[in-house]
């Protein structure tokens, strides 16, 4: 299980490494929230939770 999965808070505070299953199950419990950023080691950039493919689990309102 790869731990490559990081998240920033609007505060600036990054928490990881996560695998993506716990990266899922973060957003999933809205402990990652969609003005949130997430990272991996294999993207050259930070993402906007809701502008990347993982947008798919946020929970619907």
């Amino acid at each position: 299980m790869n731990k490559n999965w990081y998240y920033m808070k609007k505060d600036r505070r990054k928490c990881g490494p996560f695998s993506e299953e716990e990266c899922i199950r973060l957003i999933r419990q809205e402990i990652i929230e969609p003005a949130d950023f997430i990272w991996n080691t294999c993207m050259e950039n930070w993402v906007k939770l809701s502008d990347s493919i993982y947008s798919f689990y946020i929970p619907e309102q």
